[in-house]
């Protein structure tokens, strides 16, 4: 199936009109004192603070790491109605260091070769997203895919009228009782963990580990990445708020801050006083997505889904990739527009796969990168990379 380019509707077939538009996105390159960095050397320590105060401020932090993990092989096989018969193994993995125990599984589909193969984690196994057409792309790609569920490390109460929205039991919870980290930290952390699972598999070329994601799954692949080196190249496929798009604009339908009060279990409690007052935030998405930078950062949304705020994610990928620019790195975040709903379609995979043959093999890119129809977008920062 070709990539398909991007649709460019006239102006007035979309509404316009954003629904939260609160001033200019912060500099991310202002130091606490109030002066900007002039040389990229002092982008790390930056990056750090940026990180520690998004985290630890949105997220709640994240859950430590286990002294150590022990892997329990559970099954290996072969799916034979994909040509070429790639191998299906399956472990437990154990993690050792809390206050109880802890294991969840996770499943590699792989080509056998005599070289390693990269990998892409994706860790929505709690939905039912993936397809044999996109597993059979992954493989075929030359890719190891790599899957769990992310919902072992806490349940997702993102549905409607669950019994306590607030609820902190189960999974890590019980695992590190009395920290204050939600969900999406949780479920970033088991990310880390198939990291580390990797990272002892021969099979895997450790230099190349992707994390891929839908929606919720997005929110937490960039926070995945953003806390995790280790994570060579991420993918958000239409995180909506709190992922990949900003929460000082949001264009027509789109997911806003309020998101703290639908789903409070994902989160922690730092956004709560800036309920309406998004101007007041010390920062944006963008500042989180800037401390991916320089590795490879995909952002997959579709025309039609009001609800991930596609204008709002334009915005933030034009203010991390000021840190991108700055790092010389420019081309090493993009974003992809399809037409469709919200889904992670075989389309969006597809992108993704496209992304990882230039960014690592260097392939010339088939997809359309970085185009949007959105001719009443203006810049929502006026400052620029040093």
């Amino acid at each position: 199936m070709p990539l398909k380019k991007i649709p460019t509707p006239k102006s007035g077939t979309y509404p316009t009109e954003p629904i939260v538009n609160k001033g200019e996105l912060p500099d991310p390159f202002l130091k606490p004192d109030g002066r900007r960095i002039t040389s990229r050397k002092e982008w790390p320590k930056l990056s750090r603070r940026w990180q520690d105060l998004v985290v630890g401020m949105e997220y709640g932090g994240m859950p430590p790491e286990p002294t150590g993990i022990e892997i329990e092989s559970l099954n290996h096989s072969a799916v034979r109605r994909f040509p070429g018969a790639p191998k299906l193994q399956i472990f437990r993995i154990h993690c050792r260091g809390g206050r109880r125990p802890f294991s969840f599984c996770v499943k590699i589909l792989f080509v056998e070769s005599k070289k390693s193969a990269p990998a892409i984690i994706n860790g929505d196994g709690c939905w039912w997203y993936l397809t044999d057409d996109i597993a059979r792309a992954v493989v075929e790609s030359g890719c190891a895919l790599v899957m769990f569920n992310r919902t072992e490390m806490a349940e997702d109460l993102g549905y409607g009228n669950p019994p306590d929205k607030m609820k902190r039991k189960g999974g890590l919870y019980d695992v590190y009782p009395g920290m204050k980290f939600g969900a999406l930290s949780a479920w970033a952390w088991g990310y880390h963990r198939v990291v580390d699972f990797l990272y002892k598999m021969p099979m895997i070329d450790k230099r190349r580990i992707a994390v891929t994601g839908h929606s919720r799954g997005g929110k937490t692949t960039l926070l995945a990445g953003a806390t995790d080196g280790r994570i060579t190249l991420v993918n958000d496929n239409a995180s909506c708020a709190a992922g990949g798009a900003t929460f000082r604009y949001v264009g027509h339908g789109g997911e806003t801050l309020n998101i703290i009060n639908v789903f409070p279990s994902w989160f922690g409690k730092g956004l709560r006083p800036y309920l309406n007052r998004e101007e007041k935030m010390p920062f944006d998405q963008h500042c989180l997505l800037a401390t991916i930078a320089p590795r490879p950062l995909l952002l997959t949304y579709a025309l039609d889904d009001r609800w991930s705020n596609p204008e709002g994610m334009v915005q933030c990928a034009r203010a991390a990739g000021e840190a991108y620019r700055f790092l010389g790195k420019k081309d090493n975040i993009a974003f992809h527009l399809r037409p469709g709903q919200h889904a992670h379609s075989l389309d969006d995979w597809k992108v993704l796969l496209d992304f990882i043959g230039w960014k690592w093999f260097g392939k010339k890119p088939k997809a359309h990168y970085n185009r949007h129809p959105y001719r009443h977008l203006k810049p929502a920062f006026s400052w620029k990379a040093p």
